[in-house]
């Protein structure tokens, strides 16, 4: 059988828009597949001192305590103590915290701010090589600095 060049043109067009179709499909897939990744939110551990029913009464309760961070949520305010991503610098928080009688909850929680969670990622790599508990509290500070700065004033 012959083929004609009208037929020739209609089967290159064919396979033209069928490869192209397989090729857009599988970069999408991996597009896709990319994107989620990074959207995906990261669980964050923060140090909870307590929640009190107003800023005054989250002040005075916690004068002793130099570095602190102060978050109105949900009508109550939240007083943390420190952030961090990384396991190994939450029990060395929790050391440090229960060395200075302080009583702290840890809670989880998700956050999307890619900015903040690149900053802490820098901070706990940091956090991982200090030894005093000096230096953790000015990580501390320059952690829940960011995270004011980051996410609640944006």
């Amino acid at each position: 059988m012959v083929m004609t060049m009208h037929n020739k043109f209609i089967v290159s067009v064919l396979v033209a828009v069928l490869l192209g179709s397989l090729i857009g499909h599988t970069l999408f897939q991996k597009y896709r597949q990319e994107d989620m990744q990074v959207f995906q939110e990261d669980v964050v551990y923060f140090f909870e001192e307590g929640v009190y029913d107003n800023q005054e009464r989250a002040e005075n309760a916690t004068t002793a305590i130099s570095t602190k961070l102060i978050v109105k949520e949900d009508a109550k305010y939240s007083v943390y103590l420190a952030i961090t991503q990384d396991k190994d610098n939450m029990e060395s928080l929790k050391k440090m915290f229960a060395d200075e009688n302080l009583n702290v909850t840890i809670k989880e929680m998700a956050i999307e701010n890619s900015s903040f969670l690149t900053s802490l990622e820098q901070m706990d790599g940091l956090m991982k090589q200090v030894k005093t508990n000096e230096e953790r509290e000015t990580i501390n500070r320059v952690i829940l600095a960011n995270y004011e700065e980051f996410v609640l004033k944006q």
